[in-house]
C-alpha cells in the first residue's frame, strides 16, 4: 500500500511539478487547495490536480477564518514587515499549514508536502507550523529537495494549462484577501520599472479618478466595524476597501526585502485595504495611546511583523506579544475620516471617546487646565542634566567639537 502525501496545491507550476514528482516517487497524493481570496475557478483547480495524477483533490474556503483569526491580529498589532509589507502571504501560510495537518490526521497520513524552493520564506512558515502542530509529521519539499529549477521545468510545460504559458507565467504570483505579491521575471532587475500588466487590484495613478473619495471608518478595540456609518463584518470591510482603494491607485508597494534566508529580493505588492486600514488604525492609536505606549507599541509591532514573516505564528512568543497588543487596543475605539485619491491615503479627521487629545490644553488661544508659569520651572528641570554637564565638562565638550569641525564654536 502506497504512503499518502498531503500536498499544498495551488494549481501553479511549482505545486504541479511537486505533485508529479511525488507520484513518481511512489506516493498517493491528496491535493489540498485553500481559498483565502484568490479569484479563480476552484473546480478547475480540482480537475487539474486529478488530471495530473492526484488521488483526491480537496478545496476549503477559509476566507472568514483568515480575516478574523489572522489578519485581525496583525492589523491590531501594526505588523508591517520592514515598515512596508502588510504580510499577506506570510499570514496565510500558518493557516494553510494548519489545514494541511488537519487533513493529514483525517486521512491517516504522516507526510505533508509543499512546493517551496530553498530560497524562499514560505518553506519556513509551512514547516515551523507543521512541526509545531504535529512533531511526528514528515515534511517533504520536492522542488527544494530535487533541486528543480523553474528554468529547467520546460519539459513539464505541456502538461500545464494555458495559465502557465501566458504573459504572466514568468512571474511568481500569490494572492489572497489581504494582498497580492508578484516577483520573478523582469522584476528581479531592481532598476526596472514594473510593467503595468502585472497589476490586478490597483489602477495606476495616471488612470485613477481625479476626484478622490472620503471614507469614515469606525473602529472598536482596534478593529474596523463600519464604513460611512454602515456596519460590516471584517471580511466585508476588506473587500470594500480593496475595491475602492484599488480603483484610486492605493496599495502599490515596491520594495527591496530582506528574506529570512539572508537574500535580498525585489518584491511588488498590491494591498489597498491593508494600506488604508493600517494608516487609519495607526492614526487612531496616536489619538488614544500615551506617548510611552506608542513608543513601546512600535517596538512590539516590529517584533510582531518579524515573527509573522519568519513563520513563528504558533509559538509562545506570539502569545506573549498578542497579550500586550490586546491590552493596548482596549482604548483604540473611535472614527477616522480619510480620503483616497491618486494613490494616496490622507487623514481628514479623527475622534474617540477615549481621546487623550484635549483641545483646551493644546490650544494656543485657551489656557484652561494649563498653567503657563509652570513651564519656567519645567524648562530648568528638563535641561538640568545638560547644564550640569556643560559646567563640569566644558573644555572636553568644546575640544571634541573642534575635532568634529567646530560646529559648536559659535556657542563658546
Amino acid at each position: 500500500m502506497k504512503a499518502i502525501a498531503i500536498l499544498a496545491y495551488s494549481g501553479g507550476l511549482d505545486t504541479t511539478l511537486s505533485l508529479k514528482k511525488l507520484i513518481n516517487d511512489g506516493f498517493d497524493v491528496i491535493a489540498v487547495t485553500i481559498n483565502i481570496g484568490d479569484e479563480r475557478n476552484w473546480n478547475e483547480v480540482k480537475k487539474k490536480a486529478i488530471s495530473q495524477g492526484a488521488r483526491e483533490a480537496l478545496v476549503f474556503d477559509q476566507r472568514q477564518e483568515f480575516a478574523d483569526d489572522f489578519i485581525a491580529h496583525s492589523l491590531r498589532g501594526g505588523a508591517l514587515y520592514e515598515s512596508k509589507y502588510p504580510l499577506a502571504t506570510a499570514l496565510a501560510r500558518p493557516l494553510m499549514a494548519k489545514k494541511l495537518v488537519e487533513v493529514a490526521l483525517d486521512k491517516s497520513a504522516l507526510i505533508v508536502a509543499h512546493g517551496c524552493s530553498g530560497k524562499g520564506n514560505d518553506q519556513l512558515r509551512f514547516e515551523h507550523t507543521i512541526r509545531y502542530l504535529h512533531s511526528q509529521m514528515e515534511v517533504v519539499a520536492p522542488i527544494r529537495e530535487g533541486q528543480v529549477k523553474r528554468s529547467l521545468s520546460k519539459s513539464y510545460q505541456e502538461s500545464l494549462d494555458k495559465q502557465e504559458s501566458d504573459s504572466l507565467g514568468i512571474y511568481s504570483i500569490d494572492e489572497n484577501i489581504w494582498g497580492r505579491s508578484i516577483e520573478c521575471g523582469v522584476l528581479e532587475n531592481a532598476w526596472e520599472k514594473p510593467p503595468e500588466e502585472i497589476y490586478k487590484l490597483t489602477n495606476s495613478v495616471d488612470k485613477a479618478p481625479d476626484k478622490g473619495v472620503d471614507i469614515e471608518i469606525d473602529f472598536r478595540e482596534g478593529l474596523p466595524i463600519a464604513l460611512d456609518g454602515v456596519s460590516y463584518d471584517f471580511l466585508e470591510i476588506i473587500d470594500v476597501l480593496n475595491n475602492v482603494g484599488g480603483n484610486h491607485g492605493v496599495g502599490r508597494i515596491d520594495m527591496i526585502e530582506n528574506r529570512v534566508v539572508g537574500i535580498k529580493s525585489r518584491e511588488i505588492y498590491e494591498a489597498p485595504a491593508a494600506v488604508i486600514l493600517h494608516t487609519a488604525h495607526s492614526e487612531l492609536e496616536s489619538l488614544t495611546l500615551s506617548k510611552s505606549q506608542i513608543r513601546l507599541k512600535r517596538i512590539v509591532s516590529c517584533e510582531y511583523a518579524d515573527l509573522i514573516y519568519q513563520g513563528f505564528w504558533y509559538t509562545s512568543m506570539h502569545k506573549d506579544l498578542l497579550r500586550y497588543v490586546q491590552s493596548t487596543q482596549s482604548a483604540v475605539s473611535g472614527k477616522v475620516r480619510i480620503r483616497v485619491q491618486k494613490g494616496q491615503v490622507s487623514i481628514l479627521g479623527r475622534q474617540s471617546d477615549f481621546s487623550l487629545y484635549d483641545q483646551d490644553i493644546a490650544s494656543y488661544e485657551k489656557f484652561d487646565g494649563f498653567d503657563s508659569d509652570t513651564a519656567v520651572g519645567f524648562i530648568q528641570l528638563h535641561g538640568l542634566e545638560s547644564s550640569v554637564q556643560v559646567k563640569k565638562q566644558k573644555k572636553l565638550i568644546f575640544d571634541s567639537a573642534k575635532r568634529l569641525g567646530g560646529i559648536f564654536e559659535r556657542q563658546r
